[in-house]
């Protein structure tokens, strides 16, 4: 059962970050809840509807947004918490963010049948795979 929750979610983010890159509206409202909100990697938090007029008008522009390895799920009752890493290229009102990485946790929960999106953090990494690591750093 868990496994099969895991998985929903799991299909139900990466339908999430589609979207994000085709600005669909339809599947941006089904799978963000109404109390959504965006930590990003500056620390701007964004509500679902400031997010999506973002999108909508172009002022966040997706390049490339997409997972790069394997999602870690934490599955509660009506809640389930991801963990992944992702590559991110984007426009923020006329400014190139180049490629990186960063980790990006969401937690979901389940209204009404459906698993929604509520909280979205987003942080950018400033070591690479291929960079070696500080001594006692950890990867989990």
């Amino acid at each position: 059962m868990t496994d099969d929750v895991a998985g929903q979610v799991i299909k139900a983010e990466q339908d999430r970050i589609r979207c994000l890159l085709d600005v669909d509206r339809g599947t941006y409202d089904r799978l963000h809840a109404a109390e959504y909100r965006l930590c990003n990697p500056t620390g701007t938090v964004w509500t679902k509807a400031e997010y999506l007029d973002l999108l909508t008008t172009g002022r966040v522009a997706y390049r490339e947004l997409g997972l790069t390895g394997d999602v870690d799920a934490i599955v509660g009752t009506d809640v389930v918490v991801l963990r992944y890493r992702c590559v991110i290229e984007v426009t923020v009102d006329g400014a190139d963010i180049p490629r990186h990485e960063a980790w990006h946790t969401d937690v979901y929960t389940k209204a009404d049948g459906t698993w929604r999106c509520v909280w979205s953090q987003a942080t950018g990494l400033t070591v690479s795979h291929d960079q070696p690591r500080s001594p006692g750093r950890r990867d989990g």
